[in-house]
């Protein structure tokens, strides 16, 4: 874990969404609900998928850590 917390922004968009499963419905409200299903979420990292809907990497990867934090 880094010091921001276990996800970072060159992470695999389907690797978060396997390894932290609490994380899927925020998932679905930044990058839509077809980035669940879509099979190159496992090719894709979040800094490329953030820029790709005009979201900040950085910011999506402090929601993300901040929603594991409160569990």
């Amino acid at each position: 874990m880094t010091r921001e917390g276990p996800i970072r922004p060159e992470m695999m968009v389907g690797d978060v969404l396997k390894i932290y499963p609490a994380v899927r419905g925020r998932i679905k409200e930044l990058f839509g609900a077809e980035c669940l299903q879509c099979r190159s979420n496992r090719l894709e990292t979040i800094i490329y998928t953030s820029w790709h809907k005009g979201l900040d990497p950085a910011q999506v990867c402090r929601d993300l850590n901040a929603l594991l934090n409160e569990k």
